[in-house]
């Protein structure tokens, strides 16, 4: 009690003494500071020594709470009460703590919080004065970290990044070439202007490193230093140092020197292979990678063959590559197999069997991305011909969709079933087609029914089963179902007319599923055509006449208006008056111009003459025999020429897609070697396992050779005789005293030539030798004299439609010659050319990767069939170093005239085609 009552006392004391001297603070006060105040400031204190040791204990209190709040244990200067805080501070205390203490894992979880927080999308910028100063370290995770940290904020940091400089530069000459190799990388991809002077020969020593990976990364880096500064590469030795190393011994620098020497040089046509260079890639291309090999298989693309036998050899060098798991190897080599027997049907026929089973293995992936990009491939071959065709059709069943298929891989599956169909599989198809229909994807079930009738227009045979399964179609309660399945049977009854019999019930059931605007559309049509196999014909449109205000398809409101005017003239007492209810809605409450229009044109027809709009309402129709494909023949083969690319999956000229800048790039198509009088040999492949194309082939290469042709010898004996092909005399042997040094790419024998060979004519231009030997054997019959010279006539004049009747009359003869390397004709440059030769241009334009011109020419004096003018037209199209090909068409001239024509041709585009 005593205690309680001190206390007390105690208490009161001392209040009026604070609130006296201490009145200044109107705030409220903690009870610390009260204490504190209270302590050393009030004028009645006891004399008892217990209670001054108890206020002395109260006071001191306080000032060990603040004591502790200081971590160095001091009072704390005013404005130092607030700490910097966030990630950034955080990390940049971290990376000095460690940096002091000296603790390389400490430093390596440091750095790696601030690549996590960067990968974040946190911006750790600030530190990168801090992440430069670790960069001077032996652990080679931490430079890893460290230099991935700056080549991401060096390009907001230029000024900064110069203090990273002399680190990287150090590196590169480290004893480590993963080091060397590490530092090089990261310093060429610091991408700024003012690094040049530095980037230039730290690049340009790494060239001639002695270990690969060095060499590798300096390959690369020659890019990245032509994308900042191009002369600093085009005008330096780096280019020529870059170009050496397309034959380095390491297959990895080999791949990465392809790949950069064809970008930098993609102005200029990209690099072009020596015969030598491509000989020593193909008898070491197991060394490459799957990547690797690609590269090759490109720049091989740009190697011109000179003769069969080398195209055999590689072939059977290529043939290895067929049994990768890669599609992209097997793609490359499907390309240049296509390439090289373009010019050779038969032998063609042979490389689809060889390719069949590689290409079917890849289609079968259980990565549906890479099932799609294989299948478009296989659709595109499909479409380049009959033949390709004929070779795939035995395997239709490997393209029936599976339960699990995405729908892009299905829908590409059922085109190539339409493709395949003949009368031995169409029953088998359709079948499965049909089970598509009931799909729960929506465009996939259309796809089925579409497919279905281009099964029929394709095999008339099929037609009468194909309607009926169209006609149980058009009875399942789909809308889309019915609505497609009444499309499409529009179509068929347009060909096939004595097929409606079988479909005209269904007709009614359709009518009231259908709700579409193309299905009503179709519906309407069938009624007005078959009006009189339709007994409930006027009835079925009846409704829909009734309802013709509230239509909103201004197509399905036109076809309304002829079907009801067609069923007029054949039902006339039940269609008089829906027809007279039609026609004045159509005039006076619709604001369609178009149905206004046609409905007037209708009422006014009748009222002069119902005969008279009778026969140009009912007007007889031809049978339909083809429809018109979606892509034409010419989009086609282009599509085909850049197989193996986006083209052929986008389904569209690269040209559509690719950007202006990029399109430097140039897509080579690699050249067939000129056929010769026998096809090839007469050679077969087998088309299930290995072996060699055509029989006069040399074998495959042992281990360490180092002629790709088996040290056969272009025009010595090597060769069997019935695969020697045909060459142009070097001097003194040409007809026409106009071939160049270098002979054509190709060249088509005339049926002159043919002729005289198999009747053992032993010298076709009447020369002695044809290839300068001074002797040749007796002619077994007398030679026949020598054309006049072909002289043309200038300033010819030949209209747009004549040159286009005649161009479709006329047979094509094509010749091709190769373009000098690194020239850019321009249109204007090539039809002055053709001008002062006597050539005039008619249509001109540009095409993907060069030129097109359509020119004709008129003989002044020459050979002719018979009397009358003698024509010369022709299709010309020059693809930047790559190829000129001329197409030309005769009329009223000799077959041997398309020589001497082509001949004044390549003559007068000498600057740019060799």
């Amino acid at each position: 009690k005593w205690r309680d009552t001190w206390l007390a006392l105690a208490t009161l004391s001392l209040l009026p003494s604070w609130s006296s001297k201490h009145s200044k603070f109107h705030s409220p006060i903690l009870p610390c500071g009260w204490r504190h105040h209270c302590a050393t400031s009030s004028p009645t204190s006891s004399d008892d020594p217990s209670k001054r040791a108890f206020r002395k204990e109260r006071a001191r209190k306080p000032i060990q709470s603040k004591q502790m709040a200081t971590p160095s244990g001091a009072p704390r200067p005013p404005g130092q009460y607030f700490e910097k805080k966030g990630e950034v501070h955080e990390l940049r205390q971290m990376l000095r703590g460690a940096a002091a203490d000296r603790d390389q894992q400490k430093k390596r979880d440091a750095i790696k919080k601030v690549i996590a927080y960067m990968t974040l999308g946190i911006d750790v910028s600030p530190l990168f004065s801090d992440m430069v100063m670790a960069s001077a370290t032996q652990d080679l995770v931490q430079k890893k970290m460290v230099y991935l940290y700056l080549v991401n904020y060096a390009e907001s940091n230029s000024e900064l990044a110069i203090l990273a400089v002399n680190t990287l530069l150090k590196d590169c000459r480290d004893d480590d070439p993963m080091i060397r190799g590490l530092a090089l990388r990261s310093l060429c991809s610091l991408s700024l202007a003012n690094m040049i002077e530095y980037l230039q020969p730290a690049v340009q020593r790494a060239l001639e490193d002695v270990n690969g990976y060095v060499r590798k990364t300096a390959v690369i880096g020659v890019v990245k230093v032509w994308k900042i500064q191009p002369s600093a590469v085009e005008d330096t030795e780096l280019l020529p140092m870059l170009q050496k190393l397309v034959g380095d011994s390491d297959a990895h620098v080999v791949a990465n020197a392809i790949a950069a020497v064809e970008e930098v040089m993609a102005a200029d046509g990209g690099f072009q292979p020596s015969r030598e260079l491509i000989t020593s890639m193909l008898n070491r291309l197991n060394q490459f990678s799957e990547w690797g090999q690609c590269s090759v298989l490109r720049l091989l693309s740009k190697y011109q063959v000179s003769d069969e036998g080398e195209m055999f050899d590689i072939m059977n060098i290529l043939d290895g590559l067929l049994k990768q798991s890669s599609s992209a190897v097997v793609l490359s080599v499907t390309k240049i197999f296509t390439d090289l027997t373009s010019n050779r049907p038969e032998l063609q026929v042979d490389v689809m069997r060889r390719l069949k089973g590689p290409l079917l293995t890849l289609m079968a992936s259980p990565t549906p991305e890479l099932s799609y990009t294989v299948l478009m491939h296989i659709l595109a071959l499909l479409g380049h011909g009959t033949a390709n065709v004929h070779v795939f059709s035995s395997e239709y069943k490997q393209f029936f969709c599976r339960f699990n298929d995405p729908s892009y891989v299905k829908a590409v599956k059922i085109d190539i079933l339409t493709l395949l169909v003949d009368l031995s599989n169409a029953a088998a198809i359709v079948g499965e087609l049909s089970e598509y229909v009931t799909d729960v994807d929506a465009d996939i079930s259309r796809r089925a029914i579409r497919a279905i009738s281009k099964v029929a227009l394709r095999t008339p045979d099929t037609a009468e089963m194909i309607v009926a399964s169209l006609t149980n179609l058009l009875q399942l309660d789909i809308d889309y179902v019915s609505t497609e399945a009444a499309v499409v049977m529009k179509d068929l009854v347009r060909k096939y007319p004595e097929q409606f019999e079988r479909a005209s019930g269904a007709v009614e059931r359709c009518i009231k599923l259908v709700t579409e605007p193309d299905g009503k559309c179709a519906i309407l049509w069938i009624l007005g055509e078959n009006g009189l196999l339709i007994d409930e014909a006027p009835y079925l449109i009846e409704p829909m006449i009734d309802n013709f205000t509230e239509e909103p398809s201004g197509a399905v409101r036109l076809e309304m208006l002829t079907a009801a005017a067609k069923l007029f003239f054949c039902r006339p007492p039940e269609m008089q008056a829906m027809l007279g209810r039609l026609l004045d809605k159509a005039i006076t409450e619709t604001t369609h111009p178009d149905v206004r229009d046609r409905a007037l044109l209708y009422y006014r027809l009748l009222s002069h003459s119902p005969e008279d709009a009778r026969r140009v309402i009912c007007a007889p129709k031809e049978i339909v025999e083809e429809f018109h494909e979606e892509m034409d023949a010419e989009m086609k083969a282009k599509i085909f020429d850049e197989f193996n690319t986006l083209s052929t999956v986008y389904q569209s000229p690269s040209s559509k897609f690719v950007v202006e800048k990029a399109a430097q790039v140039i897509m080579s198509k690699m050249a067939p070697p000129p056929a010769p009088g026998d096809q090839y040999g007469g050679g077969d492949f087998d088309s299930v396992g290995g072996g060699n194309f055509g029989s006069g082939a040399p074998p495959l290469l042992a281990g360490g050779g180092d002629d790709m042709l088996g040290e056969t010898d272009v025009l010595g004996g090597g060769m069997p005789a019935t695969t020697q092909p045909t060459y142009a005399p070097a001097s003194g042997g040409d007809l026409l005293g106009g071939f160049d040094d270098d002979p054509p790419i190709t060249t088509t024998p005339s049926p002159a030539a043919a002729a005289a060979s198999q009747g053992g004519a032993s010298d076709l231009l009447g020369m002695d030798d044809l290839l300068g030997g001074g002797y040749a054997p007796a002619p077994a019959t007398p030679s026949t004299p020598a054309a006049p010279p072909l002289v043309l006539q200038p300033g010819a004049v030949l209209d747009g439609a004549t040159f286009e009747r005649r161009w479709s009359q006329l047979a094509p003869n094509e010749r091709q010659r190769r373009m000098r390397p690194g020239i850019q004709p321009t249109t204007a440059a090539v039809e002055q050319s053709l001008r002062m030769a006597g050539i005039s241009v008619i249509a001109s334009g540009a095409i993907p990767q060069g030129l097109k011109f359509f020119c004709y020419a008129k003989q002044q004096s020459g050979a002719a069939l018979g009397p009358g003018e003698v024509w010369f037209l022709a299709e010309l199209l020059l693809f930047t170093s790559s190829t000129a090909s001329c197409t030309v068409k005769l009329d009223n001239a000799p077959p041997a005239s398309a020589d001497a024509f082509c001949e004044q041709l390549w003559s007068a585009l000498s600057a740019v085609v060799s």
